[in-house]
């Protein structure tokens, strides 16, 4: 059998028993004899050693966006509650007009694939006026992928300065409104702890005709013309979502029941991890064929929880209550969402 082959040190050639831990690729990193020749070495290796953490970390980030894209796309499906009359596909816009909400028999209906007329189309309907909600149903999943990297995650409330295109909406009640430039957008911005480099995680983006989800920052910012509005902590939507879901009338279902769901979505993933004796932050460090299988596996276990979940609890008496609130004092749930979505 053939001896291993001896590395030599990078700084004074003698053999070396230790490597460089920070970036540890067998192609980057450097060998040493000892501590001092580390040390010494490490002005000259520092810019490479650092570039090396920060691919690193960018390919694990990609795999949590990814996964958190995918994983909301079939959440939102699985609870669609948008009763759509016509879909226009043009260049510029996405026209939606909407049916009457309250003249539905239940609140979860199947989604209009039949008015899906390519997967850009698809992703725009499902993110359609959906920006802090994203980020509140997926909460739990991105701080379980993302335990134990050396990050700052930050929810970010950001103004889209140019977009690809934007959605428009014709209400059945006559009037219309669009997403762009009246509205701000929210996603999610990863600071390096180490390298101060940062990304961002746009989950809703298609509705901006942002189809990539996972970007460097400054790309991003370039692209978009992007201005930040506010920053606030991981789980800042998460708790404003709670704190509506208390509203009697709509928000009780569209805050509250979607928010039921939402939770038992991430209990399913919880056990799927328990189940395989790995950690959800297992999944990145994967390699790539165990990582397609992996993550195809756990977002499939999450969206039969889903159905099966919602196949077992109808919430027809919740709905019922719901519309008779609206019916009887038509607005205020409105009016109180805004009160209180103003105290964030």
């Amino acid at each position: 059998m053939a001896s291993k082959i001896q590395k030599s040190c990078a700084v004074c050639g003698k053999p070396a028993n230790s490597k460089c831990t920070g970036c540890k690729t067998d192609s980057i990193s450097r060998h040493y004899c000892g501590a001092a020749c580390q040390k010494n070495d490490w002005p000259t290796h520092k810019t490479a050693c650092k570039a090396a953490q920060d691919m690193r970390l960018e390919k694990s980030l990609a795999r949590v966006a990814d996964i958190i894209q995918r994983g909301y796309y079939e959440f939102r499906q699985n609870t669609w509650d948008t009763p759509i009359l016509k879909v226009e596909d043009r260049d510029d816009a996405l026209v939606i007009t909407d049916g009457v909400m309250l003249d539905k028999s239940k609140y979860f209906i199947s989604f209009p694939q039949h008015m899906v007329t390519s997967e850009r189309t698809k992703a725009a309907m499902l993110c359609a006026w959906m920006c802090n909600e994203p980020l509140a149903f997926m909460h739990d999943l991105v701080t379980d992928l993302v335990k134990g990297l050396d990050i700052h995650v930050e929810e970010v409330c950001l103004s889209l300065g140019r977009i690809p295109r934007k959605i428009s909406y014709n209400s059945p009640h006559g009037g219309s409104d669009h997403n762009w430039p009246n509205y701000f957008h929210e996603a999610l911005r990863i600071t390096s702890s180490r390298s101060k480099k940062q990304w961002v995680i746009d989950i809703s983006g298609a509705q901006y005709g942002i189809t990539r989800v996972f970007w460097t920052w400054g790309a991003y910012v370039d692209a978009y013309n992007v201005n930040v509005k506010k920053i606030m902590a991981l789980g800042f939507n998460k708790a404003m979502i709670k704190d509506l879901s208390d509203i009697i009338g709509n928000p009780s279902m569209s805050y509250g029941v979607v928010g039921v769901v939402a939770e038992h979505m991430n209990e399913a993933s919880k056990k799927w991890a328990i189940e395989h004796n790995i950690s959800l932050s297992d999944l990145l460090t994967m390699e790539e064929e165990e990582f397609r299988q992996a993550k195809d596996e756990l977002l499939q276990n999450m969206s039969d929880a889903v159905r099966g979940f919602l196949k077992a609890n109808k919430f027809d008496k919740e709905f019922q209550a719901a519309k008779a609130y609206e019916y009887k004092y038509p607005g205020l749930s409105g009016r109180k969402c805004l009160q209180t979505t103003a105290k964030y």
